[in-house]
């Protein structure tokens, strides 16, 4: 199985800041880029399926994806990015992230930990052929977490520019890490962070 993971197109929220909204839009330069990663896939890649986040900005990359590989889409609410505190008071940065190794990590992260892990594996139990590609797209957090969950590693942090891949194969042993952060489907005017 080839797991392949991106994270959604520039958004309005992104551009605009908070006046957006937090389900924002794709910006015109989103689109743009997840259409080139559409080209891109069609080429190279040829998954099967995929997978998003129902957000407005993972959903509008996912379907226009779609379209070039005429791949069919499943939405799954726990690809969703990290999106409240239900402590009510958030922690900081550092606690947030801090490291399992040096302590146990903040009971919001581990809640979503746990929702991305669910959805990470119904992803792969829905991949019945070993040699099927499936793309997952989500959110930088969202990837991140998902990236620790397959590489097993708790202390890992890697930041995911817009539509941005990455790329694992299951060997039947572990999780091969193929590529991080590929952009080649992106000429340098059409990046972003």
């Amino acid at each position: 199985m080839k797991l392949l993971l991106t994270r959604h197109g520039q958004s309005l929220w992104q551009t605009l800041g908070e006046v957006a909204g937090l389900d924002a839009p794709l910006s015109p330069l989103g689109v743009a880029q997840a259409h080139r990663l559409g080209v891109y896939l069609a080429r190279y890649e040829s998954p099967a399926r995929i997978s998003a986040s129902p957000l407005l900005r993972a959903q509008q990359t996912a379907e226009i994806v779609a379209h070039y590989l005429d791949a069919p889409v499943t939405f799954d609410n726990d690809l969703r990015e990290f999106e409240s505190w239900d402590a009510g008071d958030p922690p900081s940065p550092v606690d947030m992230w801090r490291t399992m190794a040096a302590a146990p990590p903040h009971p919001a992260y581990t809640a979503f930990r746990e929702r991305v892990q669910g959805a990470l594996e119904r992803v792969i139990g829905a991949t019945p052929a070993a040699e099927e590609a499936v793309l997952v797209v989500a959110h930088g957090g969202t990837l991140g977490t998902l990236l620790r969950l397959l590489l097993d590693s708790a202390t890992m942090r890697i930041w995911t520019p817009n539509t941005a891949l990455h790329s694992l194969r299951w060997t039947g042993d572990f999780w091969l890490l193929r590529y991080v952060n590929q952009q080649e489907h992106l000429p340098r005017p059409l990046r972003s962070r």
